[in-house]
């Protein structure tokens, strides 16, 4: 089943990849501007290997927020798409792609001013409103959209039966609406992140709500029964999760906004059945407080944001292991190289690609990467299998004539596992043409140790 968060895309690799320590290099890629090219971003950026696309909350042509494109070395900028107001308003999530259209929803806009559900293709064309908010079938979704290929999930922070919000599934081509759960204070009320999938269950947090009115983890089932709470907010063990979930397949790592220790926020992981909660690093200020987007991983390291605190009270971009050892800030936010960053952070292997809300030189935000690492990389020192094609639309071969490879699996770039292979071999075809177009990390283990390869689908 295929799986997006919202916010963001995650990498994740082998912990074994070769690692090359160096200082990291800030690139400014975009200043926004407002009107020419939008403001104010809250959200993330997704790739197809070529091309970021975004959306500004603000600016453009009419004021509303903007969908937008550009190369991750800064240049072929082109808006897409300008709300107007009808069509949608304020987007504040991030798009997902299925390799034909890229499928978002505004917070607000659209036939009864409450947001709107739409796709666009990559080229700006085929603009469409799937579906107008109207309350109660939900209301301001401030969130993304995850698809299993049938149907897109995601959720609206107000709305519904009790005014708390809902969890919605609707068909790629608009139909088939149905609402899956109504929060209600006692099942989490608010939620402002998108959901996850392990393929049985959704997975998502709700800003407040539940025992102690500082928000849940949960699961659903796609089909709207099995609703379970897995953890109640306490403030002690963080409270009032702005972001979404990440799993690495035995835990979910996520934030909290403020709670733990100093009040700040934590970073913490729970098991999928609601078990081993552990909270891994409580922020302090001076190493980033009230984080509010979400988590990625390169499989050694959790990258992540927070809009404030660090050296200027202007957010930091930091790093933590997934046992709460080797915290490190990466970035000081400041006025010139952008700040209150509240969306999350998506990789290409070589550099961390993000927005902030403001700062930058008109102070309405900025595109950004930061190549922390040269070596978030392929580990080419036992270069010893072939897959080919490579680009390819979808059907690949591995083969290696020196060493029996034992397990491969495939991750997309938001670390969603797509394919795995359990049984040894020397030559297999692989078949991903149900994959959209992007790029995609082999992590392939044999019997001398375990590689990683690029491959980038292209349909």
């Amino acid at each position: 089943m295929k799986k997006l968060l919202l916010l963001a895309f995650i990498l994740i690799i082998n912990c074994q990849l070769s690692i090359i320590n160096c200082s990291a290099q800030y690139t400014k890629l975009l200043d926004f501007t407002g009107t020419a090219n939008g403001s104010y971003s809250q959200g993330s950026l997704i790739s197809d290997g070529t091309f970021l696309y975004g959306m500004a909350g603000g600016g453009g042509a009419n004021g509303y927020g903007v969908v937008f494109k550009i190369k991750p070395d800064g240049t072929g900028y082109s808006d897409l798409h300008d709300f107007s107001g009808a069509n949608g308003s304020y987007p504040r999530g991030d798009l997902y792609s299925d390799g034909t259209f890229l499928y978002g929803m505004t917070s607000g806009g659209g036939a009864n001013s409450q947001g709107v559900v739409f796709k666009i293709k990559p080229d700006g064309t085929g603009y469409a409103k799937l579906l107008d908010f109207a309350g109660a079938n939900g209301n301001n979704p401030n969130g993304s959209l995850i698809s299993d290929g049938t149907f897109l999930y995601g959720m609206t922070s107000i709305g519904g039966a009790n005014n708390a919000g809902v969890v919605f599934k609707i068909k790629h081509d608009g139909t088939g609406y149905s609402k899956l759960i109504d929060f209600s204070v006692a099942n989490g009320t608010n939620p402002d992140g998108s959901l996850i999938s392990d393929g049985t269950f959704l997975y998502g947090m709700t800003w407040s709500g539940g025992a102690n009115s500082k928000g849940v983890v949960f699961k659903i089932k796609p089909d709207g029964t099995g609703y379970a709470k897995l953890l109640d907010f306490s403030g002690a063990n963080g409270s009032n999760p702005g972001g979404s979930l990440i799993s690495d397949g035995t835990f979910l790592y996520g934030m909290t906004y403020g709670g733990g220790a100093n009040s700040y926020g934590v970073v913490f992981k729970i098991k999928p059945d609601g078990t081993g909660y552990s909270d891994l690093h409580d922020f302090s200020w001076a190493n980033g407080k009230n984080p509010y987007g979400s988590l990625i991983s390169d499989g050694t390291f959790l990258y992540g944001m927070t809009p404030w605190g660090g050296a200027n009270d202007s957010g930091i971009v930091f790093k933590i292991k997934p046992d709460g050892t080797g915290y490190s800030k990466l970035l000081d936010f400041s006025a010139a190289n952008g700040y209150f960053p509240f969306g999350s952070l998506i990789s290409d292997g070589a550099f961390l690609y993000a927005m902030t809300r403001d700062g930058g030189a008109n102070n309405k935000g900025v595109v950004f990467k930061l190549g922390i690492v040269t070596g978030i990389a392929e580990n080419n020192e036992q270069n010893d299998f072939i897959v080919s094609p490579n680009p390819t639309s979808g059907q690949f071969q591995i083969t290696s004539d020196e060493l029996r490879i034992t397990n491969v699996e495939i991750y997309n770039v938001l670390g969603e596992k797509v394919y795995s292979l359990n049984h040894s071999f020397t030559h297999s075809l692989i078949n991903l043409s149900a994959q959209p177009s992007g790029v995609y990390f082999l992590q392939i283990k044999t019997e001398q140790g375990n590689m990683t390869k690029k491959i980038v689908i292209n349909k």
